[in-house]
C-alpha cells in the first residue's frame, strides 16, 4: 500500500509503478482464484484488479494465548523485575520500532488521556520515540525485545492496547483481546474488523486530542468476556478450516 507506507514512495518505486499496473490487472484476469486477509484487502483487490477474493483471515494463535490465566506465571526472575518497574495503570503499543508503526501517537493518545505509556518492541526508530517521550508530561516507558511470556503478561496488565498503523489485518489486536484487554485501533484498515467481531474495543481516525482520550476512556474496564470467548474464530485451526474450504478440500 505505497500511499499507506512510505516504504513504497523510492524515487525507483513512483517511476516503475505505472509500466506495470495495466499488466498487472491484465494478468489477475486469466483466471487465478484470490484470497485477501481482510475486507479491507478484499476492497483493495477489487479497486485494484477489479477481481472477487474470499476473506480468510490470518491464523492467531488463541489457544495458546489462552492456555495461561496469567503469563507472569513463565516469567524469568529479571523479566519479572522489568514488570514491577512499570506502572501500576498504563496503556501500551507494541511493534517493531519503524516508522509506519506510528508509536509516537501512542505517546500522544496517552498524553491525550494522561495515563502513563508502555511502549514494547526495538528496532531504528527508537532514538526517535524516546525523543518524543521527553516531551510529554506523563511517564513513558520502553521494554526492550520482551520475549513473548513478557510481551503477554504486558498486555494483560495494560489497561488498554493502543495499535495505531494502517494494517491489512493486524494480529496483535487480537492477541490482546484473547487475553483479555481491550484495544483501541485505527480506523482505517483491517484491524477494525477484528475488533468490531469480537466487540473488543474501539476505533479512532485520530490518535490526538479528545477523540482519542474519549476512546481510551470508554474502554478501560471492559467487561471482556464476550471477547475472548469468539476470539477462536481467528484461530489457527478456524484458519485451517477456511483455507482447506476455500482450496476445495
Amino acid at each position: 500500500m505505497p500511499e499507506l507506507d512510505q516504504r513504497g514512495q523510492s524515487r525507483i518505486s513512483r517511476l516503475i509503478s505505472p509500466a506495470f499496473q495495466s499488466l498487472d490487472r491484465k494478468r489477475a484476469s486469466e483466471g487465478a482464484t484470490f484470497a485477501a486477509n481482510s475486507n479491507f484487502i478484499q476492497k483493495r483487490i477489487r479497486d485494484t484488479w477489479d477481481q472477487d477474493a474470499t476473506v480468510i483471515y490470518p491464523p492467531v494463535a488463541i489457544a495458546k494465548l489462552q492456555s495461561r490465566e496469567s503469563w507472569t506465571d513463565l516469567l524469568t526472575a529479571a523479566e519479572s523485575e522489568v514488570l514491577s518497574s512499570l506502572p501500576a495503570d498504563y496503556i501500551l503499543g507494541a511493534s517493531r520500532f519503524v516508522a509506519y508503526k506510528q508509536l509516537e501517537n501512542v505517546i500522544a493518545a496517552g498524553e491525550a488521556a494522561k495515563v502513563p505509556v508502555v511502549l514494547a518492541g526495538a528496532g531504528p526508530e527508537e532514538t526517535f520515540l524516546r525523543k518524543v517521550a521527553q516531551d510529554v508530561s506523563i511517564p513513558v516507558s520502553f521494554v526492550s525485545s520482551p520475549s513473548d511470556a513478557l510481551l503477554f503478561a504486558l498486555i494483560q496488565r495494560a489497561q488498554v492496547f493502543l495499535f495505531p498503523p494502517i494494517e491489512d489485518f493486524g494480529i496483535l489486536p487480537v492477541e490482546a483481546m484473547a487475553l483479555g484487554t481491550p484495544v483501541v485501533v485505527n480506523a482505517l484498515g483491517g484491524a477494525v474488523e477484528s475488533v468490531s467481531a469480537l466487540n473488543g474495543g474501539s476505533a479512532v481516525e485520530s490518535f490526538h486530542g479528545v477523540e482519542i482520550a474519549e476512546a481510551i476512556n470508554s474502554v478501560i474496564g471492559k467487561d471482556m468476556t464476550e471477547a475472548k470467548a469468539k476470539a477462536a474464530m481467528f484461530s489457527e485451526e478456524s484458519f485451517s478450516t477456511n483455507l482447506r474450504s476455500w482450496m476445495g478440500n
